[in-house]
C-alpha cells in the first residue's frame, strides 16, 4: 500500500509539515525573581559598668546596647554577645522580636568573673526582595493561533 493513498497518512504528513513550517516568534516576557537581603539595623553601645553578683562577692562586667530596626518589617534579631576576659571566652545568644523603627535596649551580664570585654554581632533577619527582568523566549506562533480561536468564539 501506498502512503500517499492511505488519507490518515496524507493528513498526518500535511500537519506535520504545516507544524513544522510555522515560524518561531521571540517574545519578551517579564519574570519576577526574589534575592535575599538581611533587614536594615543600628546598634548602640550604651554604657558598660562592673556590677557585684550573688553572693556579693565578685564583680562582673554588664553592657546595655540599643538595637533599633530601620526596616519596614517587624523582624526577630538573633545577639551574639562574646565576652572575653584576656584568659576565657564565652558567647551567649538572646532573641528579640523588634517592630519597623523601633529600638530596644538589651543588658548582659558576663558569664565570666573580673572585668571582661562584651562584643556584640547582631545578625538580622533576612528578607524576600521581588526582581523582575525581562527575558526573550522563542515560542512557535502556534502558541497564539489557541488564542486567536478563543477570541473569536
Amino acid at each position: 500500500m501506498n502512503i500517499l493513498t492511505n488519507p490518515a497518512a496524507v493528513v498526518t504528513i500535511i500537519v506535520s509539515l504545516i507544524l513544522l513550517s510555522t515560524p518561531i516568534i521571540p517574545i519578551e516576557i517579564t519574570e519576577t525573581s526574589y534575592t535575599s537581603e538581611p533587614y536594615t539595623y543600628e546598634q548602640s553601645l550604651v554604657r558598660v559598668n562592673q556590677v557585684r553578683k550573688f553572693p556579693w562577692i565578685y564583680e562582673v562586667t554588664r553592657a546595655q546596647y540599643i538595637i533599633k530596626n530601620t526596616d519596614i518589617e517587624k523582624g526577630t534579631f538573633d545577639l551574639n554577645f562574646i565576652f572575653d576576659n584576656g584568659v576565657d571566652t564565652e558567647t551567649s545568644t538572646k532573641t528579640v522580636t523588634i517592630l519597623a523603627g523601633e529600638e530596644k535596649a538589651e543588658a548582659v551580664d558576663s558569664p565570666l568573673k573580673g572585668e571582661s570585654t562584651i562584643t556584640l554581632n547582631v545578625i538580622p533577619p533576612k528578607k524576600l526582595i521581588p526582581q523582575e527582568h525581562t527575558v526573550t523566549k522563542n515560542v512557535n506562533a502556534w502558541h497564539f493561533l489557541g488564542r486567536v480561536i478563543f477570541r473569536f468564539r
